[in-house]
């Protein structure tokens, strides 16, 4: 995304004793007239301004000749105003000097820009498991080195991959690596929260808000305070939440269905998705300035084709993890290895369970993959919103011992509305 007119430019000022320790940065606009220039800063003290001599060169009106410095502190930065004519602001507050985590957001006349780690491609991490993530191939250890990069940062991160392939997992690691490793890591699932209930679902309601709101709710972003909110499948969040949900993410703020008071939530952004979202973005089918936001840093998670080396790997860690009172045998192994997993990683970890239960024969290619008729996409949502409701509430019943009122308040729901889905799924009252 750098701009052809020149390559980055770094100054040699401050640290200089330090220089192998500093994290370099890169210097993105997400917002403005120069939307989507950038600058990398290997070391020192850089400037933004309208100036031509400044680091980062604007032509946003608003941006005085010398706006602002920024100096690498290693994992973190220190922003000083220089007497700019309108101000830099952090947060809606004006600053004077700062010091700040990498993947903060500074706002200068119209312009916002925002501070990131700059990830390397060639880098490989000399660990074999990071954050409940496991494997050797270079492609993973690649991405552990980009986990341990993004980690001690503030910075939002989108995390692209294939199904099954552990976009959660990742993002999951990252969250254990970070400062706010002690707080919560909410997730939020974009394709499986009923449209009508998005809103409460992520901004929380206050009691009485609409039709079976018989208590407060906290939503996913006020959870989140002091830790990480992950949208999963975040393409299937719908158009039109979209911009309250951009203004939220940029302001920390936001207010619960039927309420009017403005709530504050200090949370990280991470996000995942199996799609193109920046094609998404181009065809009208997500907002660009969204996803900008959401894709401040962009992780891409290798499909297991990948990295076959680390089948066998895995295999042992899941047949230890289903219960296998032994190793698995050789044989057993290279039959594993020799299948293919479109599922990549999910699909693996189902093979290898049902190795451990029916024994080495059905982890043979093409072993239990008999015919089955495809089903569209809605169908098969369907049933999943379905299953999970069953299950929840079978669950739900049991704790309470059959109790509908007890039941209902955990759930958060009215009484009538438990009844009414208790009858829809052939469930005892």
């Amino acid at each position: 995304m750098s701009t052809a007119d020149e390559g980055p430019k770094t100054s040699t000022l401050g640290h200089t004793a330090t220089m192998s320790r500093v994290q370099p940065v890169r210097l993105l606009v997400v917002d403005g007239p120069d939307r989507g220039r950038d600058r990398v800063v290997t070391e020192g003290t850089a400037t933004v301004g309208s100036n031509d001599a400044c680091e980062l060169k604007l032509t946003d009106g608003g941006v005085s000749r010398r706006h602002l410095s920024i100096e690498l502190l290693g994992a973190r930065v220190r922003v000083r105003d220089l007497g700019s004519k309108n101000g830099t602001k952090y947060l809606g507050a004006r600053l004077e000097a700062i010091e700040l985590p990498l993947g903060a957001t500074l706002e200068l006349g119209s312009s916002r820009v925002a501070i990131l780690p700059v990830l390397g491609s060639t880098a490989l991490s000399e660990r074999e498991e990071l954050g409940g993530l496991t494997g050797r191939s270079p492609a993973m250890r690649r991405l552990f080195a980009q986990v341990e990069q993004v980690a001690p940062t503030d910075a939002a991160v989108l995390i692209h991959g294939e199904t099954g392939s552990g976009k959660e997992g990742v993002a999951r690691a990252v969250h254990s690596l970070s400062p706010r490793a002690s707080g919560p890591f909410v997730v939020f699932d974009c394709g499986a929260v009923q449209s009508e209930l998005l809103q409460s679902a992520l901004f929380g309601h206050v009691k009485g808000a609409f039709t079976g709101a018989v208590r407060d709710h906290a939503g996913a972003l006020e959870s989140a305070s002091g830790g990480v909110v992950f949208f999963d499948e975040v393409a299937e969040l719908p158009l039109d939440l979209q911009p309250a949900l951009l203004r939220a993410l940029e302001s920390k703020t936001f207010t619960r269905v039927g309420e009017g008071k403005l709530r504050k939530s200090d949370f990280r952004i991470l996000a995942a998705t199996h799609v193109d979202l920046y094609a998404a973005a181009q065809a009208g089918r997500f907002r660009l300035d969204l996803y900008y936001r959401l894709a401040a840093l962009v992780i891409e998670v290798p499909p297991l084709s990948q990295r076959v080396d680390d089948v066998a790997l895995l295999a042992h860690r899941f047949a230890a993890e289903a219960g296998a009172r032994e190793p698995l045998s050789a044989s057993t192994l290279a039959a594993l290895t020799a299948r293919s997993y479109p599922g990549n990683v999910r699909e693996l970890k189902n093979v290898v369970e049902r190795a451990v239960t029916l024994g080495p024969e059905s982890a043979l290619p093409g072993a239990g993959a008999g015919p089955k008729a495809p089903e569209d996409f809605h169908s098969t949502r369907e049933k999943a919103i379905a299953a999970f409701e069953k299950s929840y509430l079978t669950a739900l019943l049991e704790r309470h011992g059959g109790n509908a009122s007890a039941a209902a308040r955990e759930a958060g729901i009215a009484r009538s509305y438990l009844y009414k889905l208790l009858d829809a799924h052939g469930l005892k009252r």
